[in-house]
């Protein structure tokens, strides 16, 4: 029982890890919080610096997700175990005890991360969902809380355990928490499209 909490504790310190905060302040400069929407996530940081720091923090918020699923399944190789560990790490991300405020990011990346280990047909279909939504319509947001929203009815259709499918109902609703201010946005038309930059004189 110890082990298993030290390893939730241990997800959630590496999910909370501010990698585009990081990126932004280590090697350009800013504050990415100050810019854009101010989220720390790979979408802020594209739209701020380019193509190239947001493909780093995006790599590097699915690596966390990753990390704590396989944290979990070393420590009790248990499916519950490991969705426990990956939520954990997505709440860091989400919620980061690094960041004032515990301001994160919107936890997609990390969503993404913790689903590829956990089923990867499922995720992978989850992602081409997502890439359909955002080549149609643009909205990264939109895209995200869709494609996140089918990963347990793509998990129940690939025979996952029933104890999984349901846990995973987790994953959409942390996403689209996250995602309501820009769920407001979507309403009133006003949410930016991908590939739209952000002037780096653009403060938050």
């Amino acid at each position: 029982m110890i082990k298993i909490i030290i390893v939730l504790i241990a997800s959630y310190l590496i999910g909370s890890i501010p990698n585009g905060f990081i990126i932004s302040k280590k090697f350009y400069g800013i504050d990415i919080t100050k810019y854009g929407s101010g989220n720390i996530g790979a979408t802020n940081v594209h739209r701020v610096l380019g193509t190239k720091p947001g493909v780093v923090v995006l790599i590097l918020d699915l690596a966390k997700g990753g990390i704590a699923v396989l944290l979990g399944r070393y420590v009790a190789n248990s499916s519950v175990i490991m969705m426990l560990s990956g939520v954990a790490a997505i709440i860091g991300h989400d919620y980061s005890i690094f960041m004032p405020h515990f301001k994160g990011g919107k936890g997609v990346a990390a969503t993404y991360g913790v689903a590829a280990f956990i089923n990867f047909p499922a995720a992978l279909l989850s992602f081409l969902v997502f890439i359909g939504i955002v080549w149609k319509t643009k909205y990264v947001s939109l895209g995200s809380i869709i494609s996140i929203s089918c990963f347990p009815l793509f998990l129940l259709l690939l025979g996952e355990s029933k104890t999984v499918v349901v846990m995973s109902i987790i994953f959409p609703l942390l996403v689209t928490f996250s995602h309501r201010e820009n769920i407001k946005r979507l309403l009133n038309g006003t949410e930016r499209k991908f590939g739209q930059r952000i002037k780096i004189n653009e403060r938050h």
